[in-house]
């Protein structure tokens, strides 16, 4: 059998990790390489090498040989998720206040103020992708490849927990943001620390509280 190239397989597992945090294929649902090799336009090989993928990120589940579903985040998965963020994003909303460059804080008014176009005109289906490009634009601009690499190891689930808060969470959400931003833009690394942890903390209570809702990717706990 031969082996896909490298960029394919690349792109079906972007395509397919979209499709879990979007919530196009839920919680639960049966995956089966003939489907997604029809649903992506490749052959089965990329699509089997991206399941593996993703499993590995633990966006899909395995309940016996070649049965495999779009996984559901346990109550225990989604609080140690929090414990991480509060831990890698504490340190780099710090960082970030410390080090950032006029184009990082130009980056981050503009993440800032299309997260609150898209909430004041009810364009909700955005706000997951801008959550993340806005936690990740504070990442980057700490300057530490380290604590960039960190966050996107985690950034995928950090977008498919809060699709399911984000009609609940938003407003309180980015208003938050605007507080961290400001926290940052005022060079003021222990307030922003501060701000990204009762940021997340809040977060976590929401997530947990919610959970059962049936809603995101923990439907069905």
């Amino acid at each position: 059998m031969s082996t896909p190239p490298v960029n394919l397989v690349a792109q079906v597992t972007q395509l397919l990790r979209q499709d879990i945090v979007d919530g196009r294929l839920e919680p639960g649902e049966r995956l089966t390489e003939a489907r997604l090799s029809e649903r992506y336009g490749v052959s089965r090989v990329p699509v089997r090498e991206a399941l593996r993928m993703l499993e590995g990120e633990g966006f899909i589940a395995t309940d016996r040989p070649r049965m495999r579903t779009v996984a559901v985040i346990s109550d225990q998965d989604a609080d140690d998720l929090f414990t991480v963020r509060v831990t890698v994003e504490g340190l780099t909303a710090a960082r970030a206040a410390q080090e950032i460059t006029p184009e990082g804080l130009r980056t981050l008014r503009s993440i800032l103020a299309a997260g609150q176009e898209a909430l004041a005109t009810g364009r909700t289906e955005l706000l997951p992708q801008l959550n993340t490009d806005l936690h990740r634009a504070i990442a980057a601009a700490s300057g530490s490849a380290m604590l960039v690499s960190l966050f996107n190891q985690i950034s995928g689930k950090i977008a498919w927990i809060y699709r399911g808060t984000v009609e609940t969470r938003a407003p309180s959400s980015w208003a938050e943001h605007a507080e961290i931003v400001g926290a940052i833009m005022d060079r003021d690394p222990d307030r922003a620390r501060d701000l990204v942890v009762a940021h997340i903390e809040r977060s976590r209570s929401t997530t947990l509280r919610d959970a059962g809702a049936g809603t995101g990717p923990r439907a069905g706990d």
